[in-house]
């Protein structure tokens, strides 16, 4: 019996996730009842000894979030609020299509050997700028975009991360892509894992980021990226000591 209950108290009680899940049909049928909802899956937080109800619209692909409830069946809360008319289910699914694309876009089609890459929506992302169920058109993003790659190389320096982003740019250009700045960070080859299970050290990597699009074109790229970085660098040891 303790063992039961030991696995209970991280996994839950079916009966009471039954339970979840009966009250999330009824608290879906009063408070949504026009969105066509479906449970997809059901589970239990030991932190604060609710379950989880996840419900996804069958006419809307952005209209997902979870219901929560208590292990009598009481509905305490759900975060449709917070996930659907804030529009962080939108930006998730079109920051992942972006990933894809960027991947799909860039492997293979340029000669370095890439450990990441991807575009990504800036930081400074306004999610009231999406749209639930949009599509997302590559070629006129709702926000800015940045591209992200990290890559290894016997040549750990700015010349080569200048060439890199050039090649970058050029691919870019040609796909009609437009980005804000690059993220570009260079790996010693000697420090490549040799398999998937092994943690990529950037101990020795080189990087620069943040870097605007508009100054690829600059005369001594490589200078003027080694100057932005440090620039950058000194700015936030700056902030960090206020």
């Amino acid at each position: 019996m303790f063992v039961v209950a030991l696995v209970n108290s991280f996994t839950g009680n079916p009966i009471a996730n039954g339970l979840a899940k009966e009250a999330a049909l009824h608290y879906m049928d009063s408070h949504y009842r026009d969105l066509n909802l479906a449970i997809v899956k059901s589970g239990y937080n030991f932190k604060d000894g609710w379950y989880y109800v996840s419900v996804q619209s069958d006419i809307s692909k952005d209209t997902a979030f979870n219901i929560y409830v208590d292990s009598y069946g009481n509905v305490k809360s759900d975060d449709y609020a917070y996930e659907v008319e804030n529009n962080f289910t939108t930006f998730r699914r079109l920051d992942k299509e972006l990933r894809e694309k960027a991947i799909e876009m860039i492997a293979g089609k340029l000669n370095y050997d890439f450990d990441y890459i991807a575009l990504r929506f800036v930081k400074e992302a306004n999610l009231m700028m999406f749209e639930r169920d949009m599509e997302l058109d590559i070629h006129k993003p709702p926000l800015p975009i940045t591209i992200d790659v990290v890559l290894f190389n016997e040549a750990v320096s700015y010349d080569k991360i200048a060439e890199v982003g050039k090649a970058l740019e050029a691919i870019l250009a040609a796909n009609n892509v437009p980005v804000a700045d690059y993220n570009i960070r260079i790996l010693p080859l000697s420090d490549k894992p040799q398999n998937e299970d092994q943690a990529v050290s950037w101990v020795d990597s080189l990087s620069v980021s943040d870097f605007p699009a508009a100054q690829m074109d600059a005369k001594n790229l490589p200078q003027v990226i080694e100057q932005f970085e440090l620039n950058r660098v000194n700015a936030v040891n700056e902030k960090d000591k206020k």
